[in-house]
């Protein structure tokens, strides 16, 4: 299910939407950042329920556009730890963009996530605490 390329183009939303402007890849990258989700089957049991060829896909456009790291899992052979890299981590004003709108005008919006009163409170320090996860992103 990989989206069309529209490679090359000099409009950069189009650029963009090319590598994460899908229904899942928003979420995927949510995972990673914000939930720091890293392995494969943690991102399946995410509550939206992504499918495993579609979380395969994105995880595979991601590392191809630079955004992920695929390493092997030290403590299990058979898995691997995803990672993002400092151009992902470079979505986070982004991503903090959408969920503000998302705030705005989702009213069944669930304040009792610990980010979401933190991203309401003290979008800064947010920041810092998921960039200080992430300090040997390359």
């Amino acid at each position: 299910m990989s989206m069309t390329k529209r490679y090359p183009t000099v409009c950069p939303i189009v650029f963009s939407l090319d590598i994460f402007g899908d229904k899942w890849s928003l979420l995927i990258l949510r995972d990673l950042i914000i939930l720091n989700k890293r392995h494969f089957g943690d991102f399946l049991r995410s509550k939206e329920r992504i499918a495993s060829n579609i979380l395969t896909d994105r995880l595979e456009r991601f590392i191809q556009a630079g955004l992920v790291t695929k390493t092997d899992d030290p403590k299990n052979k058979s898995a691997a730890i995803y990672s993002p890299t400092s151009k992902a981590l470079e979505l986070i004003p982004v991503m903090f963009s959408i969920m503000h709108w998302g705030l705005k005008y989702n009213p069944d919006t669930d304040m009792s996530i610990p980010v979401m009163q933190e991203l309401k409170a003290d979008e800064k320090r947010l920041k810092e605490r998921l960039l200080s996860q992430f300090s040997d992103a390359s």
